[in-house]
């Protein structure tokens, strides 16, 4: 039996997914819908645009809706002195310098959860925990070089600095 993958959060994102969840159900979804039965009144559906349009959008609603009750379904809530606590170490929530092999900037990473990833800023990214990079840095320190799996292919990454 296959285990449920738990998805880490901190407290602030699961209250900002409940949020979004709550939106789509009770605002997004309703006018949807009203659009839907509207546009069934104009004419012939199947040369309506404004029905076809409404369908696509509450399909996406559906499927918005569906993913985030999923993802929330699993969750693990950080603790907050588990995101902020000093350390030298790779964790949740750090912040890492690192410097890529491929490349001859340095990013500055903070390790999000999962489904918060992103470039934030010219050098700054937000990974996930099922990121390679993560999968390399996790647990290591600074100054440590470690090798990242991409695709085929293995590439170097030095930590620099982590906060």
């Amino acid at each position: 039996m296959a285990t449920k993958k738990v998805n880490y959060i901190t407290k602030e994102g699961y209250d900002k997914l409940v949020t979004e969840l709550n939106n789509y159900k009770e605002v997004e979804l309703p006018a949807v819908l009203e659009r839907l039965a509207e546009a069934k009144t104009l004419w012939d559906l199947s040369e309506n645009f404004e029905y076809k349009s409404a369908m696509e959008d509450k399909d996406f609603i559906s499927s918005k809706i569906v993913e985030l009750e999923k993802l929330l379904a699993n969750v693990e809530i950080i603790k907050e002195e588990k995101t902020n606590k000093a350390s030298d170490v790779v964790d949740y929530g750090s912040k890492v310098v690192l410097k890529i092999e491929w490349d001859d900037d340095t990013y500055n990473v903070t390790v999000g959860w999962t489904w918060e990833v992103g470039v934030v800023g010219d050098n700054d990214l937000l990974i996930s925990l099922d990121s390679p990079i993560w999968s390399a840095i996790k647990w290591h320190k600074a100054w440590d070089e470690v090798k990242m799996r991409l695709w085929n292919d293995r590439k170097s990454v030095k930590i620099i600095k982590v906060a």
